[in-house]
């Protein structure tokens, strides 16, 4: 390769290098130690959904390409997940996008929703993928730490509320939280939402834990709030509920037109 003054790599990403869970995965296995750096289990999912799984390959379902939003049947359950769990309804076929994991569900919806120059309110501390795709996008992330108090970790309203200014775009939640473990209440969840409504903010929320949460925690989508349906954007992903995380299955759920700047 001649060489060149131009740089090999986006600007943008320029201070990001090798993620700290690829780094400690490594050292985990070059050392035999016990991996707490990645959210996967010690233990693959059921049984009867690798063999459904098999039976498919098998059959010739899914070995070509899917619809571009993603196989209709499972758009068709995750929507009917929803309506069951949430008493969210929504439309499969324009409401409902699948990705490659939850990650990539993060990068198409912030680079589809961000311009260069935006700001995002990001609660720290967070899925380090976060800062990369705000990054590549040309925004500027704005951390709120989450700080720990009587038992759980606990988001101060006012120290978000003054994070928000004239050039913020979107609110980037994730509740249940990685890595923290802790799980937005209802009146924390109110307040984002009046927060959304008052300042014209979209709210991107990555939910991928929503079935992980432990004694009296409840998990309550951001989209059930009032005010908040056309606005938010929500993630999540069969690996972490399946103990399937290198199946890579992850999906959008979002209202339109917000979808189709998505899907495209």
């Amino acid at each position: 390769m001649t060489s060149s003054a131009r740089p090999l790599l986006n600007r943008r990403l320029a201070e990001f290098g090798t993620t700290i869970f690829a780094e400690m995965s490594a050292l985990a296995l070059r050392t035999g130690s016990i991996n707490l750096g990645q959210g996967f289990p010690d233990t693959d999912g059921p049984e009867e959904v690798r063999e459904a799984a098999v039976k498919a390959l098998r059959d010739g379902r899914g070995n070509q390409y899917p619809p571009g939003p993603g196989i209709p049947e499972l758009r068709t359950a995750i929507a009917a997940h929803q309506q069951r769990r949430y008493g969210l309804t929504l439309d499969p076929d324009t409401e409902v996008l699948v990705t490659a994991g939850a990650t990539e569900a993060i990068a198409a919806s912030l680079l589809a929703l961000l311009e260069p120059g935006d700001e995002v309110v990001a609660l720290e501390p967070y899925y380090d993928s976060y800062a990369a795709c705000i990054a590549l996008a040309g925004a500027t992330r704005v951390p709120v730490t989450l700080r720990p108090r009587e038992g759980r970790f606990h988001l101060d309203l006012d120290e978000l509320r003054d994070a928000v200014t004239d050039r913020t775009r979107l609110l980037l939640i994730n509740t249940p939280h990685n890595p923290t473990g802790t799980v937005l209440t209802r009146e924390e969840l109110s307040v984002i939402a009046a927060l959304a409504v008052e300042r014209d903010l979209l709210v991107v929320t990555d939910e991928v834990y929503e079935h992980l949460v432990h004694d009296d925690a409840e998990h309550v989508p951001l989209s059930t709030f009032p005010g908040m349906r056309d606005r938010t954007v929500t993630l999540s992903s069969a690996g972490k509920t399946f103990s399937f995380t290198g199946w890579k299955v992850g999906w959008v759920k979002a209202f339109s037109p917000t979808y189709w700047m998505l899907a495209a």
